[in-house]
């Protein structure tokens, strides 16, 4: 390793490749790296996995760290390749409301960047002040706005890879069109960088709504709140989100937003926007549905400012926690609520749990707990709650958890008839096995 650090030094120079103790900070499940490495360019990148590849060295892709709890325990990690220092914005076109931007630049930043020309993109992950679009996109990250403006597979339309061999390949283009055949950028959205390097990436944007409102109630239960759901969903009404919280979580958002501290029991959140006279006419609409709430506000400007990113970025306050996401049926919301609840007092633990209840994923911040044995107690309940959502007719993934945890449970659960395909791919893509060695579904 020694000579691959000489190696970089040469391509990038000294002061941007990093050795011995300030390599601690990207450590990856507590395993740090040998080299951590800051290309600035497309070129540079491409120079470096060319001879991380050369030398064998497992390349570890990073970008705001926010998602580096996804994954599982890695089976090494010699070369952090943090991507910070490419953080620009390389094209924008208003009206063709497209834009390409490097990985390393944050969520945050550019959407500052499209807000001047009263556009923004959809994707609200969590962590967006820390949070790069490349990162995001590895991940397949989203957050309330999915519900309206979908995924990131729904708003990519371009993208710039480097191999793990070094090759720079392009795909897509930066106008929003039809596309026959196979969307090979697809591939690469949600592969935790285990198929290849993601540096740049188009989108299609979306004009900033005139006006934003949010109506929050509160429900005694998650089965009444959840009766609710199909009459919004079924309707006429066009939210950007609708928000399931548990009183636990309700209390924590209210206490960082400010905004919710007085209401009691399970929360109901749905955003709209629009021109005011359309926002006004649905937020009445909803109340109107919402008839049987036990109470209920609604939430405008930075109000509804602080409540949102309150939820998008939630902290469970309690320090260190296991955050799994579970995706089920929409009618079965409500039960999977209760159940992480049930779960959490049988191992004597708290459970905050938000659902994105229009589209059927829940997310579960279980505390740590105290005993000897609380990794133990922790992977009984991903087990346990893994079994409910698979009988639900859906899925479970750890999104973040203690190396201690991940070492007793499967990350991402059964891979599926698909896997096959992804081995294979894994093998035409990365054929020395470097990128992300470990981390990804079936442990490729």
């Amino acid at each position: 390793m020694s000579e691959l650090a000489k190696t970089l030094e040469g391509i990038l120079g000294g002061e941007y490749v990093r050795v011995g103790e300030g390599t601690r900070t990207y450590a990856v499940d507590g395993v740090v790296p040998t080299v951590v490495v800051s290309p600035g360019t497309v070129e540079e990148v491409s120079a470096v996995l060319a001879a991380c590849s050369k030398s064998d060295a497992a390349v570890v892709p990073w970008g705001g760290g926010v998602h580096m709890g996804l994954g599982g325990l890695p089976k090494r990690v010699d070369v952090v390749l943090a991507l910070g220092r490419m953080n620009r914005v390389i094209d924008h076109e208003p009206g063709d409301m497209t834009s390409t931007v490097q990985a390393g630049m944050t969520l945050s930043g550019y959407q500052t960047h499209l807000s001047r020309h009263d556009q923004f993109l959809g994707l609200d992950a969590p962590g967006g002040a820390r949070a790069t679009i490349g990162g995001i996109l590895a991940a397949n990250a989203s957050g309330p706005r999915r519900l309206r403006y979908g995924t990131a597979r729904d708003l990519l339309i371009g993208l710039r890879v480097v191999d793990a061999g070094g090759a720079v390949t392009k795909g897509g283009a930066k106008v929003v069109k039809n596309v026959t055949g196979y969307d090979m950028n697809k591939l690469y959205i949600g592969s935790l960088g285990t198929l290849g390097v993601i540096v740049e990436a188009t989108f299609r944007l979306y004009p900033v709504p005139a006006c934003e409102r949010t109506l929050v109630a509160t429900f005694p239960t998650a089965e009444k709140a959840s009766e609710i759901l199909p009459r919004i969903l079924g309707s006429p009404l066009v939210p950007s989100a609708v928000e399931l919280l548990n009183e636990t979580a309700a209390r924590e958002v209210g206490r960082q937003s400010g905004v919710t501290s007085d209401l009691r029991g399970i929360v109901l959140a749905v955003a709209v926007a629009s021109v005011p006279e359309a926002v006004e006419a649905q937020i009445r609409t909803a109340q109107g549905m919402a008839g049987e709430a036990s109470g209920s506000l609604v939430l405008e400007g930075q109000p509804h400012e602080a409540f949102w990113a309150a939820v998008r970025d939630f902290d469970s306050g309690h320090g260190p926690a296991v955050v799994l996401k579970a995706s089920v049926l929409l009618a079965r919301v409500a039960g999977a609520m209760e159940y992480g609840e049930r779960l959490a007092a049988q191992h004597r633990l708290h459970v905050a749990v938000i659902s994105e209840a229009g589209t059927g994923i829940l997310r579960y911040h279980f505390s740590e707990g105290d005993g000897a044995d609380s990794a133990g107690r922790l992977a009984e309940i991903v087990a346990s709650l893994r079994e409910f959502t698979v009988e639900a007719k859906g899925s479970l993934v750890v999104l973040h958890a203690p190396a201690a945890v991940k070492a007793r449970v499967d990350v991402w659960g059964p891979p599926g008839m698909n896997f096959a395909l992804m081995r294979g791919l894994k093998e035409q893509f990365d054929p020395g096995k470097i990128l992300n060695p470990g981390r990804f579904v079936g442990g490729l």
